[in-house]
C-alpha cells in the first residue's frame, strides 16, 4: 500500500502532466493487483508469488507495447513506475512475515 500511495501522491504532483499522470494511476492500480490475482481459483496460482506477480506485471507489458506502439519509444513515468513495482516485489515477500509487519497488519485490521 505505500508503493501505490508513493504514485498516487506522485500523479498528484504531475496532474498537470496528463500523460505521466494517466501512467502513474494505472500503476498504483497495477501496484495492487497482487492481491486479488493470488484469490483467483486457477490452478497455475498453486505456484505462489511468481504466478500472482506475474500476472500484475503482464499489466506493465501491456503498458511497455502500448507506448512502443502509440509513442514509438517507451514514457519515461512507465519505466521509472514499472521498475518500482518491481523492485518492490520481492521486498514485499521479505517484509510480510516479519513481526513489525504482522503487528502492523493485526493493529490494523483491528
Amino acid at each position: 500500500m505505500l508503493l501505490f500511495a508513493v504514485l498516487v501522491g506522485a500523479a498528484f504532483y504531475y496532474r498537470h502532466r496528463a500523460d505521466v499522470h494517466k501512467r502513474l494511476m494505472t500503476l498504483a492500480t497495477v501496484s495492487l493487483l497482487a492481491a486479488p490475482i493470488a484469490r483467483l481459483p486457477f490452478e497455475f496460482m498453486k505456484a505462489g508469488p511468481p504466478a500472482f506477480f506475474g500476472v500484475a506485471d503482464l499489466f506493465i507489458v501491456a503498458m511497455l507495447v502500448y507506448d512502443l506502439i502509440t509513442r514509438k519509444r517507451i514514457h519515461s513515468a512507465t519505466i521509472w513506475g514499472g521498475l518500482l513495482i518491481l523492485v518492490s516485489q520481492p521486498l514485499r515477500l521479505m517484509l510480510a512475515g516479519t513481526p513489525a509487519w504482522l503487528a502492523f497488519a493485526g493493529w490494523l485490521t483491528r
